[in-house]
């Protein structure tokens, strides 16, 4: 029976799709994320914010070459430590010199007795240049070893000084009063050395040198 050009169809009179087709849209399935099938499919909206602008990748931290890195740097206490150092050791050959000349002195007036000879103070004094030498390096690379080294001559020489005023009194005038001045002044001068040493930017650089070693 045909119809006629303006007769309306019944909708299920319509021709039903063939289960056996690909075409997810003949089937009715096939919609996704709630859009209907045969429309194009919406890309969802960025609700957050894009991958890898907030933080670095991976989940890591976005790199900021301004940010902190926990690396300490040269504190003003290590150069300190080093004049103190060298302040030292300008003490130390003064008195040496000081000592030899006293000694030369004593010898001369015949009272070398008790006294020791200038050959024995001059070694005596090359081999503690050397040491000093031998910290103030390794100091200023960050060998945590010589500030340990240099605590321990540090304190060695604080005793021997104190105690050594003693000894001085067998010089004649004005060496006696001299060597004395200049003893006092390492005591302080090594006490000082001490204290800087154990600063705890002082010894925050050195364990940090230490660690990276």
């Amino acid at each position: 029976m045909s119809t006629t050009p303006n007769e309306p169809q019944d909708p299920r009179s319509a021709v039903p799709a063939d289960p056996n087709t690909d075409d997810p849209r003949a089937t009715g399935h096939g919609g996704v994320n709630g859009v209907p099938a045969g429309q194009p499919y919406a890309e969802p909206q960025n609700s957050g914010q894009q991958y890898g602008q907030a933080g670095g990748k991976y989940g890591t931290a976005e790199y900021n070459p301004g940010q902190y890195t926990g690396v300490t740097e040269r504190p003003g206490t290590l150069d300190k430590l080093l004049k103190l150092t060298m302040a030292s050791l300008g003490i130390y050959v003064l008195s040496g010199i000081v000592g030899l000349i006293a000694v030369s002195t004593i010898e001369m007036a015949g009272k070398a007795g008790g006294v020791g000879g200038p050959t024995s103070s001059i070694i005596s004094l090359i081999i503690g240049i050397a040491l000093y030498l031998l910290v103030w390096t390794n100091l200023k690379k960050g060998k945590n070893w010589a500030r340990i080294l240099g605590t321990v001559f540090a304190a060695i020489a604080i005793l021997g000084g104190l105690f050594g005023l003693i000894g001085t009194f067998v010089y004649p005038a004005p060496w006696n009063i001299i060597m004395i001045v200049l003893a006092l002044l390492k005591v302080v001068v090594d006490i000082l050395w001490i204290v800087t040493a154990y600063k705890a930017p002082t010894s925050a650089w050195f364990t940090q040198n230490q660690v990276q070693r």
